[in-house]
């Protein structure tokens, strides 16, 4: 069976660190990641005891380099999807300028990011 979303976009967000996955959705396989965890990102950053915007953008980019390493920067024509009020909905996250600030990294280098409406979630709060 193939997933009409086959790519999607996951953040993982703490006060300390960020975590930007891309999860093949047919075989629930990651395909590319990037973290601040990473000791080639957390050395080039000053993040200290907690991680700001420039943080979550410098995950854009390197999440970015290594999809188009695997050849994956366009989803394989389909796209890669993205739900932004998903991301902020799953930890009650209020502030969105990190997930903004990895989005527009990646499309700025060139990945193609589908941003998903949630008109069929009536049940959450708007944003």
């Amino acid at each position: 069976m193939t997933v009409l979303k086959r790519y999607v976009l996951r953040l993982f967000i703490s006060l300390k660190y960020i975590t930007a996955n891309v999860v093949d959705r047919n075989n629930g396989r990651i395909v590319a990641t990037a973290s601040t965890v990473e000791h080639s990102i957390k050395n080039s950053l000053e993040c200290g005891r907690s991680c700001n915007a420039k943080a979550a953008s410098v995950v854009g980019e390197v999440l970015a380099m290594r999809l188009k390493v695997e050849d994956l920067e366009q989803g394989q024509g389909r796209g890669i999807h993205v739900d932004v009020n998903k991301e902020v909905e799953k930890k009650g996250f209020k502030n969105r300028t990190k997930i903004w600030a990895i989005v527009n990294a990646l499309k700025n280098n060139g990945v193609k990011l589908i941003l998903q409406d949630n008109d069929d979630n009536t049940s959450g709060p708007s944003f």
